[in-house]
């Protein structure tokens, strides 16, 4: 641990360890004294190479996580920029804890954001890192409300794109522009899936769509056997996908919706709850 150069209270965090048992609740970093002037420091161990390969067994190992939650504390709008530069991970490094903690970060940083995070989306690299993303756009947008209707016209202007987007792409840009109810979408949605420019097992057809926002009661055309189904209620996360196991691959979406790889995700699930 000593080989790691970072001054109190930021050196608190080598010490902090596995973050597995607070990754619902984190706890409340700030209490430790942190404040603005440690933003410059916590972006340097949050992106530092030497803790990132860090034995695994290793409590320093877990610090980069500890940082990047910090700084989402602090509502450091100078770390966007930083972990845009690290959301390739999830690409390439199937790394699950950015994936799952990166919307958090965004959320906890706020409106400021949003410009960062709709460039990225718009030009950035990987599958899952846009996604993810997405995901923290979206979710501004639900936590601000002010900032709604602008994560709406960034989602849709996204999704208009359907034609050179990966199709799985723009169904997480529909399924999110479903959680902030953007019934003003309507249209482009329609348009992607006639296109058929749209990954069904996201979130179902238009119709599956149209009865989520609102703009239809029952289906008119019987259920494909994939993705929702009318015999799922797609607001209840208990609900279950008609889709075999076969048709999807172990990188593909998962077909649950989480954002994740299908081997990172209900693949997984699956196979444990089988042992």
């Amino acid at each position: 641990m000593s080989e790691y150069n970072y001054e109190n209270p930021v050196s608190q965090l080598l010490t902090q360890g596995d973050c597995r048992s607070n990754s619902s609740k984190w706890p409340n970093y700030l209490e430790l004294g942190f404040s603005s002037e440690h933003i410059p420091e916590l972006i340097r161990m949050m992106v530092d190479e030497d803790l990132l390969n860090a034995d695994s067994e290793s409590e320093e190992v877990w610090s980069t996580i500890h940082a990047w939650r910090v700084l989402g504390q602090l509502q450091a709008f100078e770390a966007v920029k930083p972990l845009l530069e690290q959301v390739y991970r999830i690409d390439d490094e199937d790394d699950d804890w950015v994936s799952e903690e990166y919307p958090k970060v965004f959320v906890l940083i706020g409106p400021q954001a949003i410009p960062e995070l709709s460039s990225y989306l718009s030009t950035g690299y990987g599958l899952y890192a846009r996604i993810c993303v997405a995901n923290g756009i979206t979710n501004i947008g639900n936590e601000h409300p002010e900032s709604r209707e602008i994560c709406v016209e960034i989602l849709t202007k996204q999704l208009a794109e359907y034609f050179h987007n990966n199709e799985a792409l723009n169904g997480f840009l529909i399924s999110y522009l479903v959680k902030l109810e953007a019934v003003s979408s309507i249209d482009v949605i329609r348009e992607a899936f006639q296109n058929e420019c749209v990954e069904y097992n996201i979130i179902g057809d238009i119709e599956e769509v149209e009865i989520r926002l609102g703009l239809r009661v029952n289906r008119s055309t019987p259920s494909p056997m994939f993705g929702w189904t009318s015999a799922n209620d797609p607001q209840d996360t208990n609900s279950t996908f008609v889709l075999p196991e076969s048709k999807v691959g172990r990188n593909d979406p998962c077909p649950c919706g989480s954002g994740k790889k299908y081997k990172k995700c209900c693949l997984r699930k699956n196979a444990e709850s089988s042992t």
